[in-house]
């Protein structure tokens, strides 16, 4: 089967350009750059915000500094003249005024037949179904295919459909869909939920035209698109695009993962995970596709000024580290060494270079662990919010992830995208982070694997809700969890505690439970009754203590009948279930009650035999990738973010003596692809037979290395 150019390792350098960088533009200098730094694809701004290129088209708008040049046939000359390839970024989410004027009959509008604006009201925006992003679209496509030849089109902000669209268009084809007007209030309601479901296939509708457009000059030509993130809810919701759309529709995955570009409006900077966690869900939806991090030397929420430059180096290696490659986006400037801040300029060299060194071994490598993490989007879209004080859904999964990074444990996404049996084999764990939307086809999955010896690991709201959003009496799972919702659910924000009832249990392993009656207790709590005998009440719930006045902070009874942790077997698999939001406040606590409770109840679940076990500090997170293709063909990396101080840090601090054991394995080959100390792999005996054995005496920033296991 033939293999496209955008199939292999993309190594990406963008130059957004503002009008006024054509002024002494210089090509040359721009190829030259991505040699120096080991780039291979050139994303270029095209138009049609502003046109960097002789636009003849109806509509056009011309770069104030084009003057007589044609920066385009000047940059894919040059590019192909040194095998390099270059994608054409366009942007049809409007046009300023003097240009809608002209045809105002060609964009959206508002439920008062005002036009739609947006991006600091300079753009009136289109909509999925009128003429400018459709028609005028396809024509702007074909131009720029017919007269320039570039390897593909990069379509920003395709997103641009926010809200609902009140034109004529969508007046008249969303009537003929449902019979009704379009409604008018919040959009987030369920009175608008048909015309979302219509809208999103609208958007669909409208990405198949513009690849359509693209694959008319040839497979070999790629088209693909930014959609923003696993988190980022109300993109999704009021778009009607994500993730999950991208899969089918573009040719190699992206999405932004700016270290300063974090979905919730709270934080500056990203988790370091984060980069790593991006990319570990575009395989998991995709695993064969090269997918993406979109990411920066200057940032995106501070654009003129370079984003911070230790940080961003580890944040580039977290992407690397679970199979993905790196696009590098500059604002302003003809390229990162021309433009207002240069200090970031060729940050990505060592990186990109590791890259093409390596590519042979890279290609084709995807997360890899036995645990699972169950992605619902239902979940998301009833749950989330973009607001970490509000949301009830992400901010579990960012948890769950904190722990297995910290722990060291292998694991890989399970979306609800295509969910099957076959998907949970080889799994040792699947967990269910308040998975509270599930449907029936997808709990007798669950049911089957756990049946068949698989582990589980669930909290708070899960299954208690149907794919749709409607309120279950109780819990789909209650006879996997051994409990039953009682119909109460308690604020357990402050002042809360669980009470130990099973201190014997492997879930309290290591927690000097011996010398404590309690636990702490966080977030929200649903008050369940025991439904099955034979489950184990690990502990259990605690009225409030109220911490003031300190004389009265007692209560009559500290003892409930209501679990908040509840161990058995099913089957032949085992279940822990958190009544609590312990995934949650494993990230915004950080307790360490919390985080070894969670630790622990995976372990046993897994029965504690997972692929690899690392002696490590928690601060240097280790990802396990596998060959698509030849899963013993593996890459272990390394990434140290161990530092000092607040985010973002100056400095990251070395670490020493780490040692991987794979056991019941045997060595066929190892490369060691990065390593800043001295790296070892050997063959020694374990408990229970020959393990391959990494040593690694130093990490200072990133170290990988390649194994292949005998069969």
């Amino acid at each position: 089967m033939k293999k496209y150019w955008y199939q292999n390792q993309l190594r990406i350098l963008q130059t957004v350009l503002r009008e006024r960088d054509l002024e002494g533009y210089d090509a040359d200098s721009v190829v030259e750059y991505m040699k120096k730094s080991h780039t291979n694809t050139l994303v270029v701004s095209a138009g049609t915000v502003v046109d960097f290129f002789p636009n003849k088209l109806e509509m056009s708008r011309h770069s104030r500094f084009l003057a007589e040049r044609d920066i385009l046939k000047e940059l894919v000359g040059k590019c192909h003249e040194n095998g390099m390839h270059v994608i054409f970024r366009v942007d049809f989410r409007g046009v300023e005024r003097e240009r809608y004027e002209k045809n105002p009959d060609w964009f959206g509008l508002g439920p008062e037949g005002e036009p739609l604006t947006g991006w600091n009201d300079r753009i009136f925006r289109p909509c999925y179904t009128g003429i400018y992003g459709n028609a005028h679209a396809r024509r702007i496509v074909r131009n720029l295919m017919e007269e320039y030849d570039p390897d593909g089109i990069w379509e920003n902000c395709v997103v641009f459909g926010y809200g609902p669209c009140y034109c004529r268009s969508c007046r008249e084809q969303y009537k003929a869909y449902s019979g009704s007007e379009i409604p008018v209030g919040d959009y987030q309601s369920e009175e608008f939920r048909q015309y979302r479901e219509w809208k999103s296939a609208r958007a669909l509708e409208h990405m198949d035209r513009i690849r359509q457009s693209v694959k008319a000059y040839g497979e070999e030509k790629a088209y693909v698109s930014e959609i923003f993130g696993m988190f980022h809810v109300s993109s999704a919701l009021n778009s009607g695009i994500d993730l999950y759309d991208a899969a089918d529709r573009f040719d190699f995955l992206v999405t932004p993962l700016f270290l300063d570009g974090s979905g919730q409006p709270e934080k500056k900077y990203e988790d370091y995970g984060h980069a790593a966690s991006g990319i570990r869900f575009l395989k998991a939806m995709s695993p064969r596709k090269q997918c993406v991090a979109l990411t920066g030397g200057n940032g995106t929420k501070w654009r003129y000024v370079k984003a911070p430059s230790a940080e961003s180096r580890v944040w580039m290696w977290e992407a690397v580290s679970t199979g993905g490659n790196l696009w590098n986006t500059y604002f302003n400037g003809s390229h990162p060494n021309n433009t207002v801040d240069r200090r970031n300029a060729f940050i990505e060299r060592e990186i990109y270079q590791y890259l093409k060194e390596n590519e042979a071994l890279l290609n084709g490598q995807t997360p890899a662990g036995d645990i699972g993490i169950y992605y619902s989007r239902p979940s998301r879209d009833r749950f989330g919010k973009d607001s970490m004080q509000e949301d009830e859904y992400g901010i579990g999964i960012r948890g769950t992830e904190k722990v297995l990074l910290e722990a060291h444990m292998g694991m890989k996404y399970i979306p609800d995208l295509d969910f099957s049996y076959e998907r949970l084999r080889g799994l040792k764990v699947l967990i269910l982070p308040n998975a509270a939307c599930m449907s029936r086809e997808h709990m007798d999955i669950i049911r089957r694997y756990v049946e068949e010896g698989g582990g589980l690991v669930a909290t708070y709201r899960t299954s208690l809700y149907d794919e749709e959003g409607r309120g279950r009496e109780d819990f789909g799972l209650s006879g996997l969890f051994g409990v039953s919702f009682s119909g109460i659910e308690k604020d357990t924000r402050w002042d809360c505690y669980q009470k130990v009832r099973c201190p014997e249990h492997p879930v309290l392993k290591g927690m000097d439970i011996g010398n404590t009656e309690m636990i702490i207790n966080e977030g929200r709590t649903l008050l369940c009754r025991k439904a099955r005998q034979d489950c184990e009440t690990v502990c259990t719930y605690v009225p409030m203590i109220y911490n003031q006045p300190p004389e009265f902070a007692q209560i009559k009874e500290e003892e409930t009948d209501y679990p908040t942790i509840t161990a058995g077997t099913y089957g032949k698999g085992r279940v822990v279930y958190f009544a609590n939001q312990t995934d949650r406040s494993c990230y915004d606590n950080g307790h360490e009650d919390l985080i070894q409770t969670f630790e622990n109840a995976v372990r046993w679940a897994g029965r504690d035999a997972f692929s690899y076990t690392a002696s490590a500090p928690h601060s240097v997170h280790i990802s396990m990738t596998e060959d698509v293709e030849n899963p013993r063909r593996r890459v272990f990396s390394l990434v140290n973010t161990s530092g000092a101080g607040l985010r973002p840090v100056r400095e990251v601090l070395p670490v020493y003596g780490i040692r991987i054991r794979i056991p019941g394995t045997r060595l066929k080959d190892y490369r060691i692809l990065r390593c800043e100390g001295i790296c070892s792999v050997k063959e020694e005996q374990g408990d229970t037979g020959t393990d391959i054995v990494l040593e690694i005496s130093c990490i200072k920033e990133y170290t990988a290395i390649y194994v292949e296991v005998s069969e």
